[in-house]
């Protein structure tokens, strides 16, 4: 310990006395450990950590799957089948996702709420912050019981200290807040984050559509009593899973599963392997700052081989002397890690600019907990290790007494190597700059793409009436006047409704179809994705009409007429569509076809022309829920705050939160593009910053171990301009191989990654000419103040030292 202590103390000292090169080290390893960091604790929290739960590794989803319910989700009465049929389990839990109507003082509010069965939150072993959680007698009273998030009581609330008297109108009723749960509280839910949890039992005050509660709606966790096993809950699931199939004619078997916790949610194991490579990506930056920090220790230790002989001499071991130049790493590496832990727990501000750009609230639970220090501990040894390793390996085999009479043992050495390490750490960053430009340039490309339709004078609202206590005929009426109410809005040149509109989430509507009279009920017939659409819908959304009209208020009416897409008249009449009829769906509901519209980008900008068929809006589409189109004249953003005010008249208790621009609509399709972009960016942004950094060290120490050979030049004639130019010359050697070698790399890469590339080519030139050009000036700007010293070197001076 007295020989670990002796050991520190010297590295200190000695980083102490150089705190120019202890500074740049630091900063490389700092990033390289930083951004590593932060990455895992975000992959830590969302795949990897334990849910905060008490006794975690005791419950798990409960998902029965079937045809057309890949997620498992349940009706409530195949819950109440699977509450009376587990006996292993201690409790289990439903929970669904409700959008809410909450009256403010500005008017109705769209909030986002959790209904959950009694049990849910004492199942999770939820102590509230504040106030009780749900108990049997409030499912009986007259008073509505309502629970709150921390967020939602801080913000909304006021945060009072005590919650007597406080209230809630939602969706109409009157709830009386019984608790606040804390602010660390992580449900099953995952990233959601709900302002509001409400009493399943209580559904019927909220006016629930009953078509939405007959659907598989409910997500189910259960917590195993203790002593009971899985493979016991899953014979027992099996069993009530065999009773629901065989009391539904036609049903295919369902599958009922236990899915624990601690082995993480069944949909986030598909994203595993792309959070694995993302993580390899920016271990990239990280090797490209230990070789950074390699080429500086090589410099410095090059610079101390006078100080080396001595303490050879004097008796230290070369065992000695390498554990010296370890510890000298490890502590450079150490004070590194520190830096990139305070980063990691600023990682929620940091990693929100990847975040879905949803309006469903959404909180990634990061925190600096014992898995995240542990790995960033790895990653000190590692970075403070390997790139001390090699340069003590090569100081200790020197021969250290020679080097007290001579400045140039072993300089050649050890200067190839300290250039191959520059040479890599270009490579590196050339490499993540071609691949940051190929897809900066595909995500543009994306974006500016023509997508068919007018997406610069259009804004979209979506309304779910039925979610509020409408049922279809009132949801009808409520559309109707709305859509007079927006056309006689001046700046509005026409509004109109659909069920869905281009960039949509969700999965599509598919229907089977034939136009030559085959009965899709008995054969396979071909598929197309549907829409229903209300009067004027093409001319709201801009989408030109090659063929025939646009609906009418007569059509709606019919219901038996159509347009189809571009691609689906060609496929079927390229003479001409126009009075054509297609049989439709098991009945083979028949249809006339009154108008061809222009193919569209529907889900993404990469997609082909398709078939679409476009159908008048039906009766059960109202209370479903429907998209609202208005298509200005002027800026789309200015008409926002008018629309919601045409909805607040008619119903004072109905939200318009969703309110968005149709360029607001597309940074969901186009958030995949920008996400990788931007990570790329970032990592190529810190490479060529510490390939730059790495270049500047080199060259600054290379010039002033060479300030008796600049003299001399000097001395004999040179002139400031071919020393500075000797100098440059210098930092051009090193990275003209490095922009080569990553130039090769990023186009292997790009070759790799070509699918997820948009209107862009893995060999653009304009890319490559781009990143030679960064990079030559980051050499230029690297080598300038070593140059500059270089030139201010004084003939006299440097002979005499």
């Amino acid at each position: 310990m007295d020989a670990l202590r002796l050991d520190l103390r010297y590295a200190l000292r000695s980083l102490l006395r150089r705190p120019a090169f202890s500074a740049i080290a630091v900063i490389t390893l700092a990033l390289g450990i930083g951004v590593n960091t932060v990455a895992f604790n975000g992959i830590n929290a969302l795949l990897l950590r334990s849910f905060r739960i008490p006794d975690s590794d005791r419950i798990g989803w409960v998902m029965l799957a079937g045809p057309g319910n890949p997620h498992g989700d349940v009706t409530l009465a195949e819950f109440e089948a699977l509450e009376r049929g587990v006996p292993s389990f201690e409790g289990i839990a439903a929970e669904a996702r409700i959008p809410v109507s909450i009256r403010t003082e500005q008017g109705a509010a769209q909030g986002w709420s959790l209904l959950v069965t009694t049990n849910y939150l004492r199942t999770l072993r939820v102590k509230p912050a504040l106030g009780r959680l749900f108990t049997e007698t409030d499912l009986t009273g007259t008073d509505l019981p309502v629970i709150v998030s921390h967020r939602y009581w801080k913000e909304q609330l006021g945060a009072p200290e005590s919650l007597g008297g406080q209230q809630l109108i939602v969706n109409g009723r009157t709830f009386a807040v019984l608790g606040v749960l804390p602010d660390d509280h992580e449900g099953p839910g995952g990233l959601y984050a709900p302002d509001l949890w409400l009493p399943l039992a209580r559904m019927e005050v909220l006016n629930l559509p009953t078509e939405q509660t007959s659907h598989p709606w409910l997500t189910l966790f259960a917590r195993l009593k203790d002593g009971a096993t899985r493979a016991r809950a899953d014979v027992e699931l099996a069993s009530v899973a065999r009773e629901l199939s065989a009391g539904v004619e036609g049903q295919h078997a369902r599958t009922a599963t236990f899915y624990p916790m601690e082995d993480g949610h069944p949909d986030l194991r598909q994203i595993r392997p792309l959070a694995w490579l993302a993580l390899a990506a920016v271990g990239i930056v990280l090797v490209i700052a230990c070789f950074n920090v390699a080429a500086l220790l090589m410099a410095r230790v090059n610079e101390r081989q006078k100080e080396l002989g001595i303490r050879c001499a004097v008796g230290a071991s070369r065992g000695r002397i390498l554990r010296q130049l370890i510890t000298e790493g490890l502590l450079l590496a150490a004070v590194s890690g520190a830096a990139a832990l305070v980063a990691a727990s600023w990682s929620e501000q940091l990693l929100a600019t990847f975040s879905l750009p949803s309006p469903i609230p959404q909180r990634l639970h990061l925190s600096v907990d014992g898995m995240v220090i542990a790995y960033t501990a790895g990653l000190v040894i590692v970075a403070g290790i390997l790139p001390a390793l090699l340069p003590a390996l090569q100081a200790t085999r020197t021969n250290l007494a020679g080097s007290m009479q001579s400045e140039s043992a072993g300089g050649t050495r050890r200067s190839r190597t300290r250039n191959a390490f520059v040479v890599t750490q270009v490579a590196g960053s050339t490499l993540f700059m071609v691949a940051a430009l190929l897809f900066v340039r595909s995500f543009v490309n994306a974006a500016t793409t023509d997508t068919g339709f007018d997406t610069e004078h259009t804004v979209i609202l979506q309304l779910s009436p039925g979610a509020y206590g409408y049922d279809a005929d009132r949801a009808r009426m409520l559309f109707t006047d709305l859509g007079q109410r927006l056309n006689a809005l001046p700046g509005v040149r026409r509004a109109s409704l659909a069920d869905r509109v281009p960039f949509y989430v969700g999965f599509p509507n598919v229907i089977e179809y034939s136009h030559d009279g085959t009965d899709c009920s008995t054969a396979d017939c071909r598929r197309a994705t549907v829409y229903a659409a209300g009067a004027h819908h093409f001319d709201a959304l801009g989408i030109p009409i090659v063929a025939g009209r646009d609906f009418s208020e007569q059509d709606l009416a019919m219901g038996s007429r159509i347009v189809i897409s571009r691609h689906l008249a060609d496929q079927l009449w390229p003479e001409g569509a126009i009075g054509r009829s297609l049989r439709m769906g098991p009945n083979g509901e028949s249809a006339t076809v009154i108008g061809v519209a222009a193919d569209i980008k529907h889900r993404n900008m990469a997609e082909v022309p398709a078939a679409y068929i476009y159908r008048p809006l039906q009766p059960r589409n109202y209370a479903r829920g429907l998209s609202v189109i208005v298509r200005t004249s002027g800026d789309p953003g200015a008409m926002m705050a008018s629309i919601r005010e045409q909805v607040r008249a008619l119903d004072p208790n109905l939200p318009s939160a969703a309110v968005a621009t149709m360029e607001e609509r597309m940074r969901m399709p186009l958030w995949p593009s920008r996400t990788l972009a931007g990570f790329l960016t970032i990592c190529a942004a810190l490479a060529v910053l510490l390939g730059s950094i790495g270049l500047f060290g080199v060259m600054y120490f290379a010039v002033s171990q060479r300030t008796r050979e600049f003299g001399i030049r000097s001395a004999l004639g040179a002139t400031r301009r071919r020393v500075v130019t000797l100098v440059l010359n210098e930092g051009l050697r090193l990275t003209v191989p490095g922009v080569l070698l990553g130039a090769i790399g990023g186009y292997i890469a790009g070759r790799l990654l070509s699918r997820m590339l948009f209107g862009v080519s893995p060999a653009d030139p304009l890319t490559f000419v781009a990143t030679a050009l960064i990079e030559l000036a980051v050499t230029l700007l690297a080598s300038a103040l070593p140059a500059y010293r270089a030139m201010r070197v004084d003939p006299l001076t440097a002979l005499r030292e």
